[in-house]
């Protein structure tokens, strides 16, 4: 990905109990057809309000399995640290993300059949994917090279991404709501006229202003259900649907993760603890990678080595225990992370 992406983005204007269990809300009258299709509720695309310390993520149960927190954030990511300067390359050291690339196929999503959240034919449950800036985890220690300052990655976050839902009470499986997010500076927004259905394949890229202090942008692509690279036909592949938002003046990011993430985020209407986790087909995270200020590239193994690539997994003592492992599948140019839905304690 090159600097000029930013540029060629435009505006479409766009746990304190133990159990987490499915959670229904009053709802208004709508109509047969809308309640077919769209979501009741909508994620808060944020921590639940009881966290340990700076870990987000992390939640606070009235009990856990072998004194682990909960931990809602499984997929992958890989830390950037720059290289060392050189005589030769002076300000190397401060080079530092500047865009991330993934793609996924939209799973379907259904009621959980084992743990303490299953079950609840009039319950909902939920799951959100996303590709980002930073907002992966909180272990590394990074040095922001233009501040000179410790940064934390779990500040402050730009991301797009897809939230699944089921619910009981409108028949099962709804539209999923694709979004993008400057995180915490604003609330997630959607895309206008964006349609995607299960089965579809997205593409997200994330883009960064210079050093992550000027803003950025996120271009979203549906190239519908999945084809041959060449398209169909042997035509090259072009999207069904796109969006895109810009952001101006926005709080500075670390821009040092590169971030592939499936999360379990709290309703906005209980942003106390996670939504029930449901359960979703495989996630594959395909055509990872990123790019840096400084011209690097990197896709295939530079990003998917096992010494570099980190992998998370959702813990949650009150939906059963762990509930989302990846691992890698594939080789070269072709690897990608696949999350899996489980239930072990």
């Amino acid at each position: 990905m090159k600097p000029s992406i930013l540029l060629t983005l435009t505006a479409t204007a766009a746990t304190t109990s133990a159990f987490t269990l499915p959670f229904k809300f009053r709802r208004d009258t709508v109509s047969t057809e809308a309640s077919n299709t769209t979501p009741n509720h909508r994620l808060l695309h944020s921590p639940p309000a009881n966290v340990v310390g700076n870990a987000r993520g992390r939640i606070k149960a009235a009990s856990t399995i072998n004194n682990r927190p909960s931990f809602l954030r499984a997929g992958s990511y890989l830390p950037y640290h720059p290289p060392a300067a050189t005589p030769d390359h002076p300000y190397q050291n401060q080079d530092m993300i500047q865009s991330v690339t993934g793609s996924l196929i939209i799973p379907t999503i259904s009621m959980p059949i084992s743990g303490p959240t299953a079950g609840n034919s009039v319950g909902e449950y939920s799951a959100s994917l996303w590709v980002g800036i930073d907002g992966a985890s909180a272990t590394d220690s990074f040095t922001h090279p233009i501040a000179n300052a410790t940064c934390n990655p779990l500040a402050a976050s730009l991301r797009a991404g897809v939230d699944i839902f089921w619910d009981g009470t409108l028949g099962g499986q709804q539209t999923p709501y694709v979004w993008a997010q400057w995180y915490p500076a604003e609330h997630a927004r959607g895309f206008l006229d964006f349609k995607a259905s299960p089965g579809d394949e997205l593409r997200f890229t994330v883009t960064t202003g210079p050093h992550g202090n000027s803003g950025g942008g996120v271009l979203v692509e549906n190239y519908g259900p999945p084809q041959s690279p060449k398209g169909v036909d042997g035509k090259v592949k072009i999207p069904i649907a796109t969006g895109s938002l810009i952001w101006k003046d926005m709080p500075p990011l670390c821009s040092a993760q590169a971030s592939w993430i499936l999360e379990d985020f709290p309703l906005q209407e209980r942003p106390e603890l996670p939504s029930a986790l449901g359960n979703f087909t495989d996630v594959r995270f395909s055509e990872m990678g990123f790019a840096t200020w400084l011209g690097g590239n990197f896709t295939g193994e530079d990003v998917l080595g096992k010494d570099k690539l980190k992998l998370l997994e959702i813990y949650d003592a009150g939906q059963g225990g762990t509930l989302a492992r990846c691992k890698t599948d594939g080789e070269g140019e072709k690897k990608s992370v696949v999350c899996s839905r489980v239930v072990e304690a």
